[in-house]
């Protein structure tokens, strides 16, 4: 076993290395290949997912038949619990399953070694569009912006527009979606394509120099802005405008793909597909309708607070929170959200399917006993995606762990981080709980994903990112590496981009996947109140990402990690790949 992992390791290639292929379907099998089934899955059973995705390119005929309906189910139960049923319900045919696990499996283990193939550091700003460049593929009477002066109410000077107060919105797909003039021009939007380096720019028509009142929502295929009873959805594939009014004013929108959902101000839901028309949804069932508010940003008795970007919706009369979800891979399925507030403490989920409401599912408020003590309760409700097959993390909550705990790996009166998820394949509720190495703290910016959490170390002069597990029972078994891979970043040479560079850890003491160092970027760069390098990060933002990008937002710059090489360098260094590729 121990030549086998040894050769895996000497096998191992970059983040981005494809698997590989035979032009001679009778070449000669090697040793492994011609071991018995049952051999295999012995093997299997010792390796880690980095040494079997190493494998996976390695060889076509190990691809062959560790991607076989026997072996890649038993895989994927192992390691990730629910992509099973994602897969069996979003492939095409049974021939797929197989290579959408090794792409699944290819694309996690990248971003949770923390093996990042890139970065980039980029300020937002108007002024230089050195790296993303301006397209006008969407008509001027749509909304698309063509050149920045023909803009009302945005200042331009000698070296292009003056923006003072640019704000990051929204993250999906690979694409960042920031206000230049986020309170003077809230109807300015702009969204910067990180895999295709094209930035597009949208005014709200007709905005009558409204200041107020704006609603927006991101997906990987529309940006969507609305005010009052009007919608405005422009499609990112197709450069593409469509609008729908509502019957009555909206105070929520929210989009999975090309579908929408919008809810009213007395908590009426409405569908409507991009270019279609509008449906009406019955929640008939499921809470009582009335008017809608947002949640309270801080909560004076639990001590919860909520960050203004991420503020859920609630029910002002019953002070119920209430969220929606959208099935990415099924027509006409949503899932209706909602939490009662202790005394009763009840999280349900409601199934709708084609207009009825096919199932409930109810949290078990008894399995929170364990983990948080009163009186701690969550005050907001609004899902962020935590893998790439169908989970949610619906709730958080900052708390200590009660006096009496039966999790060995959580002392009594411990800080830790409760989240609620639930997956919408498995419809099942998964309770995961992060230690902080000093708790967390307001200042200090967080996500999940992949049963993992990168948080910002706000203590450290660096302001680092660690990537760490959840506690206990909930984690997941993976290979853990020693010492914990320390990273920064170091010029490419290509473009602006950034390269990866491990260096030897200062501390023993990292309870972490991997760490990353962003202190490298804060010297040269031109940030107020920061002049040379090794200061804390100030005013952290956001945190943002999917398995291809990790986006860490500082005032009104941001750094975006990519797992997959997706961010491409100058047209120079594009071309030089290429060759370099047809010479090898």
């Amino acid at each position: 076993m121990a030549i086998m992992k040894s050769l895996l390791t000497q096998l191992r290639r970059p983040a981005n290395a494809r698997p590989a292929t035979s032009r001679v379907d009778n070449a000669k099998l090697d040793i492994v290949s011609r071991l018995p089934f049952e051999l295999h899955i012995f093997i299997l059973s010792l390796l880690g997912p980095d040494d079997i995705d190493t494998g996976l390119s390695a060889c076509r005929h190990w691809r062959i038949i560790w991607l076989s309906d026997e072996i890649w189910p038993k895989l994927a139960r192992r390691w990730f619990p629910h992509l099973e049923d994602y897969i069996r319900k979003a492939a095409v045919s049974d021939a797929d399953m197989g290579e959408m696990f090794r792409r699944t499996l290819h694309k996690v283990q990248r971003r949770m070694s923390g093996r990042f193939a890139s970065a980039l550091h980029h300020e937002l700003t108007l002024e230089s569009e050195r790296f993303f460049t301006l397209s006008k593929s969407v008509p001027v009477q749509e909304g698309g912006v063509h050149s920045y002066e023909d803009v009302d109410g945005l200042e331009i000077g000698p070296a292009g527009p003056i923006t003072r107060s640019r704000r990051f919105m929204m993250y999906d797909n690979g694409r960042i979606a920031w206000w230049p003039e986020a309170y003077p021009l809230p109807c300015l939007a702009v969204v910067d394509d990180l895999r295709t380096r094209k930035r597009r720019a949208y005014l709200f028509p007709e905005h009558k120099d409204e200041k107020r009142g704006y609603k927006t929502a991101m997906s990987n295929k529309l940006l969507l802005i609305g005010r009052g009873k009007t919608l405005h959805a422009w499609h990112l594939d197709l450069d593409q405008h469509a609008s729908v009014e509502a019957p009555e004013e909206f105070v929520r929108c929210t989009a999975e793909g090309e579908t929408v959902i919008l809810v009213t101000k007395n908590a009426c839901l409405f569908a409507w597909k991009f270019g279609q028309e509008l449906e009406y949804i019955d929640t008939t069932g499921c809470y009582d309708k009335g008017p809608v508010g947002i949640a309270q940003p801080y909560d004076f008795l639990s001590g919860q607070y909520i960050t203004s970007y991420n503020v859920g919706s609630r029910l002002w009369g019953t002070g119920i929170l209430l969220d929606f979800i959208i099935s990415p891979i099924e027509d006409n399925v949503f899932f209706v959200i909602t939490y009662t507030p202790a005394p009763i403490r009840e999280l349900r989920i409601d199934e709708i399917r084609n207009g009825q409401i096919a199932e409930t599912y109810r949290l078990d408020k008894s399995e929170l006993s364990d983990l948080m003590e009163d009186p701690v309760d969550f005050t907001n409700l609004r899902w962020e995606k935590v893998d790439s097959y169908g989970g949610y993390c619906l709730m958080q909550a900052v708390s200590q762990t009660p006096d009496i705990t039966h999790d060995p790996t959580c002392p009594p009166r411990s800080s830790i981080l409760v989240s609620v998820c639930f997956n919408i394949h498995t419809k099942s509720f998964t309770l995961s709980h992060y230690h902080h190495r000093d708790g967390f703290k307001n200042q200090s910016v967080s996500q999940i994903r992949n049963n993992r959490i990168t948080a910002s170390d706000t203590d450290d002069p660096r302001g680092l990112l660690l990537t760490l597990r959840p506690c206990g029972s909930t984690s997941v078994p993976h290979d853990k590496p020693i010492p914990t891979p320390f990273y920064t970043m170091a010029p490419s040479g290509r473009d602006c981009l950034l390269r990866l560079q491990r260096v030897p850890p200062d501390s023993d003491e990292w309870d972490a996947d991997f760490v990353l160092d962003t202190s490298l970027l804060f010297g040269p760069v031109s940030i107020d109140g920061i002049t040379n390098g090794h200061l804390p990060i100030p005013g952290v933002k956001r945190l943002v990402g999917d398995d291809d990008f990790l986006v860490l937002v500082v005032h009104q710059s941001y750094i975006v990690w990519s797992f997959g090489n997706e961010i491409p360098g100058n047209a120079a260094d594009v071309g030089r790949s290429r060759w370099r590729k047809l010479i090898r």
